[in-house]
């Protein structure tokens, strides 16, 4: 059960940060004529999301209920479901959150404009939810609260950052119309300048995140510690290919140059690296900090 749950997670984080990520992207940062050129990939986008986030979410519960049961047999009993949605911190949290899952799903197949502002905050309470979860749940009283906060922060930060790569590559298509040009810079531009903001708060969520979980008790040798390690090596990356992608290939657009293609690429490679990141948090959260 322990792959089925590795994976469940991988895709429950994956689904959640694409989901929160398009709607923020296509809601807040898209003026209305670009809304028109990029509403059915958005569209698409979202609906997958959201059932793969439900599905795996659903799938999160059972491998759960298993592991706290007596073995596999148990991720189907009723009885067992109920002790785990009603007498662990984990199912009463669970439980809320399959509903707002439930509901993103409802909110994307509706295809006025207007349910997008459904679809996001539905995909905030999911994304920022998982914050409540895990690791950020070893504390109490203050520290539980701050832990729980800058958990989420984190979550949710990096939703806006990687969440909205896979809708920029599908916009950065509209510099080939140069009667977009101008909205697909605005938009691109808006982008940059929060994501700014974002990629702050995500890193010094992180090295906050570290002290609630570790302090001082940092151990080379811990597998915990060496997949952290590894993942904080992979987002260093991310952040340098993020400032080529700002500084040296978004310049380069204007006037049918290289940029777009180039930054397209740059987004694409954000975009592998970040999934290696989301799979080492499905993993991480699995394992006792040393």
């Amino acid at each position: 059960m322990d792959v089925l749950l590795a994976a469940a997670r991988f895709a429950h984080y994956a689904a959640a940060i694409q989901l929160f990520g398009v709607a923020a992207f296509y809601w807040l940062l898209s003026p209305l004529q670009g809304r028109e050129a990029t509403r059915r990939t958005a569209r698409i986008t979202a609906i997958v999301s959201s059932i793969l986030l439900l599905v795996s979410g659903i799938v999160w519960l059972l491998a759960a209920t298993a592991e706290m049961g007596d073995g596999p047999a148990d991720a189907f009993n009723l009885d067992v479901i109920q002790t785990v949605l009603g007498q662990t911190g984990f199912g009463r949290i669970w439980g809320p959150r399959l509903v707002v899952c439930a509901l993103a799903v409802v909110a994307t197949l509706i295809r006025a404009d207007w349910a997008w502002w459904l679809v996001l905050l539905t995909a905030t309470v999911a994304l920022g939810s998982l914050g409540l979860i895990g690791h950020a749940a070893i504390d109490t009283g203050l520290l539980g609260v701050l832990n729980e906060t800058s958990q989420s922060l984190h979550l949710l930060s990096s939703g806006f950052w990687l969440g909205a790569l896979v809708p920029l590559v599908f916009w950065l298509r509209l510099f080939r119309d140069p009667r977009l040009e101008p909205i697909a810079d605005l938009t691109l531009r808006r982008f940059s300048g929060l994501g700014h903001f974002a990629v702050a708060v995500l890193l010094l969520s992180g090295v906050a995140n570290t002290w609630f979980v570790l302090g001082s008790n940092f151990d080379f040798a811990g597998t915990y510690e060496q997949l952290l390690l590894v993942k904080i090596g992979i987002a260093g990356l991310m952040c340098m290919l993020a400032i080529v992608n700002r500084y040296v290939f978004m310049p380069r657009i204007p006037h049918g140059g290289p940029g777009a293609r180039q930054l397209a690429r740059g987004t694409i490679a954000e975009i592998v690296l970040g999934m290696g990141i989301i799979a080492l948090v499905g993993v991480i959260g699995m394992l006792s900090p040393t």
